[in-house]
């Protein structure tokens, strides 16, 4: 595959870059009208979406996954079962995705991804693991107990010491199990 390239009006793709470009698109579209039709039955159920995964194997069914939660953390299995009910009977009224796909409904779990900039305010307290895009202060991945948001930055408490992170600069970013306070997280 040739390497990225500026594409201005006139300039003809590739029947390869063409159909690659197609999918992107599409994919992209799907994802936004499967947000906007399932995010506000979400709310209505009391649950929000932590995140939304979908992708369609070159063969086979495509797959969607909704990890989702209480905005007060903690989802019954009884709950995930009501939404995949109900988000399964919206998807076949809507056909949003082409073909066959597998939906697939869970929590998101104990190490969580933090996905939103209120979720670095939400779990205030809790151990993180921070995975930065470059090395920042020399390392690349940081552990430290979330202190919330300043100047758009996220704040880690690393020993005695404290981190602050640029959101933009963070690649990744998750809930992490503290093994000395098992049992006190909230």
């Amino acid at each position: 595959m040739k390497d990225k390239k500026e594409i201005s009006e006139g300039d003809e793709l590739s029947p390869t870059e063409r159909t690659l470009s197609d999918e992107l698109g599409t994919k992209a579209e799907i994802v936004s009208r499967l947000e906007e039709l399932i995010l506000p039955l979400l709310e209505a159920q009391g649950a929000e979406l932590v995140e939304l995964q979908y992708g369609r194997p070159k063969r086979g069914r495509g797959v969607l996954r909704l990890f989702v939660d209480h905005p007060g953390g903690g989802i019954t299995l009884e709950e995930i079962t009501r939404i995949s009910r109900i988000v399964s009977g919206l998807l076949d009224v809507h056909d949003v995705i082409p073909g066959s796909f597998t939906l697939e409904v869970s929590s998101p779990g104990l190490t969580r991804a933090l996905k939103k900039p209120q979720d670095y305010e939400r779990f205030v307290g809790r151990l993180v693991r921070v995975t930065t895009r470059a090395p920042w202060e020399g390392r690349q991945v940081h552990t430290g107990y979330l202190q919330g948001l300043k100047d758009d930055g996220v704040c880690l408490k690393e020993g005695d010491q404290v981190l602050c992170i640029p959101l933009s600069e963070i690649a990744r970013a998750r809930l992490d199990i503290d093994q000395k306070n098992i049992g006190k997280e909230g």
